[in-house]
């Protein structure tokens, strides 16, 4: 069972971000999940700059970078810092997709594609063949604490079948209110990478390594017990 366990960084204590890394680590989690948000795109700003560059050096696991920042071909230099393993962008927000992807592999990151819960899936059609990967947005972007669009359910099966279709190994990962009444779904129609945040990683207390293993307990009881 290999799945990718993301921690949604938003979320972390910072005044404590050396301890706060180490516990995540030490939880199993795989990635350190980082959302930039510029306040224009969504109405919200989180991280910055130097967050980041703080992480990466603190960090034993990879980071990944969501950018929902209008236009993100302008700051993609800023993130060519070694620990950083993806960068992900919304399609609806670059002029040029198809290069800003292009330019994403060229700083040898690996090119995710969002897809926020009413895009449509023919952006992934169109530049498949330029992506390691692509995220399902199961909230819409901006806040932390969203209620779980049901219908992403759904839409993780299409997309897989898409996927599929085109030949391609791609990472599908889900982001927004994952929880253990949502995860075997998921993982069922083709999700291995997930971004955990309030509704499963941050919470009982920041029991991190508890709240993993209860994810893990839900996908492992459909492995041995398909439907």
């Amino acid at each position: 069972m290999k799945v990718n366990w993301s921690a949604s960084m938003m979320l972390v204590d910072l005044l404590s971000i050396q301890e706060e890394i180490k516990n995540l680590v030490d939880a199993g989690c795989t990635s350190l999940h980082i959302d930039v948000m510029d306040g224009n795109y969504v109405p919200n700003i989180t991280l910055g700059l130097l967050d980041i560059q703080l992480m990466s050096g603190l960090s034993p696991i990879p980071l990944e970078v969501h950018l929902m920042v209008n236009e993100p071909s302008r700051i993609l230099h800023l993130f060519n810092i070694d620990n950083i393993s993806t960068i992900m962008i919304h399609p609806e927000i670059c002029t040029h997709l198809h290069r800003t992807l292009t330019e994403i592999r060229k700083m040898n990151k690996r090119a995710v594609l969002v897809l926020n819960p009413s895009t449509p899936l023919s952006y992934l059609e169109e530049v498949i063949e330029e992506l390691d990967g692509v995220m399902l947005m199961s909230v819409n972007p901006g806040y932390a604490g969203q209620a779980f669009i049901t219908s992403s359910i759904h839409k993780v099966e299409r997309i897989s079948k898409l996927v599929k279709e085109k030949h391609r190994e791609l990472e599908i990962l889900v982001d927004g209110s994952i929880s253990t009444n949502n995860i075997k779904s998921l993982y069922e129609k083709g999700a291995r990478g997930f971004i955990l945040g309030s509704a499963s990683l941050f919470r009982n207390n920041k029991h991190y390594k508890e709240n993993i293993q209860t994810l893990e307990e839900k996908i492992t009881h459909l492995l041995t017990h398909p439907v």
